[in-house]
């Protein structure tokens, strides 16, 4: 008898991850889904898997409403889920039957109940974390799992006890985990792809990224921290021309900021930047952020050479950045000298704009700014 498997997915990232784990690790396994509104467009994508996901049942969890609990209702939850952790889930989600392994990105409150009530059904469960791009391999989330504060400690237990972790890139993880380390494949095999391409309507996505530059979003605003983003593209765009840029918006921002600021931007949230790479070509254009980690992806994850430029020396408050994240991604940009570039002055940027505008041009790319 096989292993049964439940997946949960917070971002479209998370989601093109977990495929990848279980094909190469769970081939032929019956393996349940659950995706969280954590992410945006997370219903409809809901819709979209419930006839395609071919490994068993697809479920939608309203994970959000967690954060917005009052304290005092939050510490009825961690207490009803130490004492009865299956009645606490059914406030959230309705599961049949028991798994065997439970795979997972996210250190959270959600997680902990799903470990605490799986284990109920089945105290052999085994969880697993995969990654979910630079911020798995940080302290970010290595502090979060080996910390002894006790208010982590009381809410995150059995989280912190990982059995397993499945990386891109295991010899780049900044923190040492305790646990064995399953190394991803970089290539996506085609029944891979073509399932997510199905799951997502690649087909159907009316987003084009022929553009000579394209600016990944990051997280940051639903966080509630202003990194100043739209201004500093704001002064890219006087440099290569607001016509030139495209917006990649980040899944989980709520609100649509550059749209606003009149930016031309991607549509559709919920399919993952690393899936259209793989279906794209970006022989032409230059990527451009202040530190998110999509602008390396299509290299570290999937061997595809891309070239970006990262803005983080010139934001003007560089204390609001997740430091602790972006020394991963400092290091491959050292590494990778010829496709990372990090200007620390506007005229070091120019010049260096101007610079790649001139070597990514190809007969039929039109990038003269």
């Amino acid at each position: 008898m096989g292993k049964r498997i439940l997946v949960i997915c917070c971002t479209p990232y998370q989601l093109l991850t977990a495929a990848q784990v279980l094909a190469c690790y769970y081939p032929g396994e019956e393996a349940d889904l659950i995706l969280s509104d954590q992410m945006s467009g997370a219903q409809k994508l809901w819709e979209q898997a419930k006839g395609v996901w071919p490994y068993g049942q697809v479920y939608y969890l309203e994970e959000r409403r967690l954060n917005r609990l009052a304290h005092v209702e939050n510490a009825k939850n961690i207490l009803l889920g130490a004492v009865a952790p299956e009645k606490l889930l059914e406030r959230f989600l309705h599961l049949e039957g028991s798994y065997d392994v439970f795979l997972f990105s996210n250190i959270s409150l959600m997680n902990q109940y799903l470990i605490l009530a799986l284990k109920r059904r089945n105290p052999r469960l085994q969880w697993l974390l995969f990654e979910d791009g630079a911020a798995t391999y940080s302290q970010q989330v290595g502090g979060l799992v080996h910390s002894t504060s006790p208010k982590v400690c009381v809410q995150l237990h059995q989280v912190q006890k990982l059995q397993g972790m499945y990386l891109f890139h295991p010899e780049t993880l900044d923190w040492k985990p305790g646990c064995p380390v399953h190394q991803l494949p970089q290539a996506y095999a085609p029944a891979t792809l073509e399932l997510l391409n199905r799951l997502f309507r690649y087909d159907k996505l009316g987003d084009r990224y022929d553009f000579p530059v394209v600016f990944f979003e990051e997280s940051y605003p639903c966080d509630g921290v202003d990194i100043g983003d739209v201004a500093l593209l704001d002064r890219v765009a006087k440099l290569v021309g607001k016509e030139n840029v495209l917006v990649k918006t980040h899944p989980r921002n709520q609100v649509n900021r550059f749209a606003l600021a009149g930016y031309r931007t991607n549509q559709d949230p919920s399919v993952p930047w690393e899936l259209v790479a793989m279906n794209h070509s970006f022989a032409g254009t230059v990527f451009l952020t202040v530190g998110s980690s999509a602008a390396t992806n299509p290299w570290c994850v999937l061997g595809i050479p891309a070239k970006a430029v990262f803005l983080w020396e010139l934001v003007e408050e560089p204390s609001k950045l997740r430091w602790d994240v972006l020394e991963q991604t400092k290091r491959l940009c050292q590494a990778n000298p010829e496709l990372f570039f990090c200007p620390k002055t506007w005229e070091e940027c120019e010049s260096l704009l101007s610079q790649l505008a001139v070597e990514q041009a190809a007969p039929g790319a039109a990038m003269a700014y």
